[in-house]
């Protein structure tokens, strides 16, 4: 009896070790071609027995005042294929409520930024690309904000770097199309891992950190399952 108990108790130990082991895998893709729009995150857990897909397959702006209406697909089971397609809209109250709800999450944790950096830097990057394609009527304007473009892709990627290893070199590209009807075509994909040990200590931490608040935990519960 010892011995099967001894047993079972390595094998647990074993997919334990395993488990902590894994990595988590995020494959973020974002894709624009004039209207035509595409965002696409992939979680891969537990060396691909459990996998995640969050989709946004349309993305429309409405005008400045309305803001943005988004449908996305969204799986409503994490181990079935079936989704369900949910449109959302996004406008400058809707940032703002945001903005709002991340205050309070501040508030009622004990050093999020110092959690949230923290957890950051142990996220290493695989791969980071991100292409422009981009085309005016005028051709100097074109090269222009091409230089533009350049500009703030080298400014984001650099305050990235600040925070999260890159295992690879970004790859960058800016392509001015001359000679062509106004165009605007940009994709970025990045594959980002975390080792799953640390995500649940990092997941424990934070209980921690929001514990020391008094009353951190009611304050996250409302804002996270506020209608």
């Amino acid at each position: 009896m010892w011995i099967w108990l001894g047993g079972i108790l390595i094998l647990l130990l074993l997919i334990a070790a395993l488990i902590l082991l894994s990595t988590i895998t995020f494959n973020l893709t974002l894709r624009k071609k004039n209207r035509d729009d595409m965002v696409l995150l992939e979680v891969t857990m537990l060396y691909g027995f459990v996998r995640l897909r969050y989709q946004v397959p349309t993305i429309r702006i409405k005008n400045w005042r309305d803001g943005v209406q988004i449908e996305k697909n969204q799986p409503e089971n994490v181990l079935q294929k079936e989704s369900t397609s949910v449109d959302h809209e996004v406008n400058k109250d809707k940032v703002e409520q945001w903005m709002d709800q991340f205050e309070r999450l501040l508030q009622a944790t004990s050093g999020l930024r110092v959690w949230l950096q923290s957890t950051l830097r142990r996220v290493s990057f695989r791969k980071l690309e991100w292409s422009t394609n981009i085309a005016l009527e005028d051709a100097a304007h074109t090269a222009t904000l091409t230089g533009a473009i350049w500009g703030v892709k080298a400014t984001l990627v650099g305050w990235l770097t600040r925070y999260i290893t890159l295992k690879q070199r970004p790859k960058l590209f800016v392509v001015p199309v001359f000679g062509s009807k106004p165009l605007f075509s940009t994709e970025f994909r990045c594959i980002a891992q975390i080792r799953c040990g640390y995500a649940i200590y990092a997941g424990l931490l934070l209980i921690v950190r929001v514990l020391k608040v008094k009353g951190g935990v009611k304050k996250w519960l409302t804002i996270l399952f506020k209608d």
